[in-house]
């Protein structure tokens, strides 16, 4: 009775950490970047550095912003089909409601310039998560995409691009 105990500070509310993300999005990725808020913005250490990386769903324009900005445009899950200039696949045609939603990564975002930056496009997903995978017999963050036929796949990075793999393909 009568003694404070010491508490550790809270932490952030869900608030303020996506008011950061959102001022992490528009620094780094550009103004016409606009941060999806029907996704939660997703945390890991997706290169394997120990530092927090970012990942969020975005809409935008990401060819108009990549030299500006200084980030990686990508396409993963064209890639893995044989063809990946994200410059040329972006035009594909994609069968989606409302407009094309893109997975802007940031290494090491809390850092005062993060150490790597991409823009992935064409990726299919309805739902994403971070999650762990087996990569060459290790565990490493990945993101976990559902798309709507309920065909799931992760993303994962190599240690030097990311890659997709669909049903633990290696």
């Amino acid at each position: 009775p009568g003694r404070l105990l010491a508490q550790s500070p809270a932490p952030p509310a869900a608030a303020e950490i996506a008011e950061r993300v959102r001022l992490t999005v528009e620094r780094e990725f550009g103004s016409r970047f606009k941060v999806v808020a029907k996704f939660q913005p997703m945390f890991g250490d997706f290169d394997g550095d120990g530092k927090e990386d970012l990942a969020v769903v975005v809409t935008g324009s990401p060819a108009l912003d990549q030299a500006a900005h200084n980030f990686k445009l990508i396409d993963p899950y064209d890639s893995f089909f044989g063809y990946g200039n994200a410059r040329v696949t972006m035009a594909f045609p994609i069968h989606l409601d409302g407009p094309p939603l893109y997975v802007a990564i940031a290494h090491d975002w809390r850092a005062a310039h993060p150490s790597a930056k991409f823009v992935i496009v064409n990726l299919p997903f309805e739902r994403i998560e971070v999650s762990r995978a087996h990569w060459k017999k290790k565990g490493v963050s990945a993101l976990f995409a559902t798309d709507s036929s309920g065909m799931q796949a992760e993303v994962i990075w190599d240690g030097k691009k990311y890659r997709w793999l669909s049903d633990g393909a290696e």
